[in-house]
């Protein structure tokens, strides 16, 4: 079993990968999609997708990366809602960053014609 100090630890391996991995896919991204806004949502989408957590069991309150969780719910179910248990959360997270996006975007576009020449 799992001790606190070794789910602190595999959280920070985690969160190093995530941040030596996102700057590889943004590249990646950047070198396949020449448009800018859909380069954003496959960024956002990225996001979404490492970082979104979950429970990995309903009984304890360890949390997991949602997507490895949806895969072995594909695999295995361990429930009847199964895999939805982990791919509600990441899309929810995803919708959430997309309509902050849009947002930022509407912002952005005021204040610049806002903006005296």
């Amino acid at each position: 079993m799992y001790t606190h100090e070794n789910y602190i630890w595999g959280l920070v391996a985690y969160a190093v990968g995530f941040l030596l991995m996102l700057p590889l896919l943004l590249f990646m991204a950047r070198a396949l999609i020449p448009w800018r806004i859909p380069r954003h949502v496959l960024g956002l989408f990225f996001v979404a997708l490492l970082l979104t957590p979950v429970k990995a069991y309903t009984d304890m309150y360890f949390l997991a990366p949602a997507w490895i969780v949806a895969a072995f719910e594909l695999v295995r179910p361990t429930s009847i809602e199964g895999p939805a248990r982990a791919l509600t959360p990441m899309a929810v997270v995803f919708v959430t960053l997309l309509a902050a996006y849009m947002a930022w975007c509407v912002l952005r576009s005021y204040l610049r014609r806002r903006r005296p020449e």
